[in-house]
């Protein structure tokens, strides 16, 4: 995920570990760059200026290199949000929060970006259809992605009001559930990703430094496709390491992609292979781990031969 270029004074705040009216002050005082929200005119933190905030005293950028996903549920069922938190538990690649009324919602993502909103039906004010419809007309909202849950009856009713997936309450498949919230998000399951990664490991990982031409295409809409290039850094018959990619459009898509990495120079020549992405890293250039999901017999037996 390309990290974003502005914070919220609340996110600052949490990212940096000091409260709301220290990053005020500092504003005031000229040390750190900002703007104003047009919608809310709440104050934006740039993203540059917190990285050189946290260079200067020589802490930690992690929080700034890999951005967590941001999951809102709006519910006043505790225990929706309690299979919520479930799902998500130890991955601190994800945030998720709550709100328990449909006008909350909309002033939340006023505010700031959010990944994933699972949404509810039943709010004691505003309708969750009206939520969705109000959220699908913004223009700034237009990457967010929203899953509803709502009588079993409604779910084709709330596929119509907008929302990406949508759950019958009656029979909810935690399981289902959860392989969903994770494919919408981008992200490979939190266990199932250390279980992968361990997997790749019987294979060993080559060292190389080759270029690459990369496709980015969209798996609901493959003829939609993105061009760019990478560094081959490291290989094995599981995946590669991807340093230096640089899209021609300039940004990474916000749906559910697939990368085709293909290398024209020796001892890769005429090499190719469709990947998934594993993990994305942003610290000055964009760097990608990517796992092979369809490879020719030939292809993997040249990386075969390299070792």
């Amino acid at each position: 995920m390309v990290p974003k270029e502005f914070y919220t004074t609340g996110e600052a705040a949490e990212l940096l570990n000091i409260s709301r009216s220290t990053i005020s002050r500092k504003f005031d005082r000229g040390g750190i760059s900002d703007k104003k929200n047009p919608i809310t005119g709440e104050r934006l933190v740039a993203r540059e200026s917190l990285l050189t905030f946290l260079k200067e005293r020589n802490l930690p950028i992690e929080a700034l290199v890999i951005e967590k996903k941001r999951v809102l549920v709006v519910t006043t069922d505790d225990e929706l949000f309690s299979l919520i938190q479930k799902i998500f538990g130890e991955d601190n690649r994800v945030k998720a929060e709550r709100e328990s009324t449909g006008g909350d919602v909309l002033v939340r993502c006023s505010r700031g970006k959010l990944d994933l909103l699972v949404i509810d039906e039943e709010f004691p004010d505003i309708s969750s259809a009206d939520v969705i419809r109000t959220l699908r007309g913004q223009e700034e909202q237009k990457g967010l992605k929203i899953v509803c849950v709502t009588g079993r009856r409604k779910t084709k009713k709330a596929l119509q009001w907008g929302a990406d997936e949508a759950f019958g309450r009656e029979a909810l498949d935690q399981k289902e559930l959860r392989r969903r919230l994770y494919s919408l998000l981008e992200l490979l399951e939190g266990p199932g990703m250390r279980e992968v990664v361990e997997h790749q490991r019987k294979w060993p990982r080559l060292r190389t430094h080759l270029p690459a031409k990369m496709t980015i295409y969209r798996l609901r809409t493959p003829r939609r496709r993105d061009l760019g290039k990478a560094m081959v850094e490291d290989i094995s018959c599981g995946g590669a390491y991807l340093s230096g990619i640089e899209m021609e459009k300039g940004e990474i898509p916000c749906e559910p992609f697939g990368i085709l990495v293909e290398v024209d120079q020796e001892p890769l020549k005429h090499w190719r292979a469709h990947c998934k992405l594993a993990r994305l890293m942003s610290n000055g250039s964009l760097t990608a781990g990517v796992q092979f999901v369809r490879i020719s017999k030939s292809n993997f037996e040249m990386i075969q031969a390299l070792s």
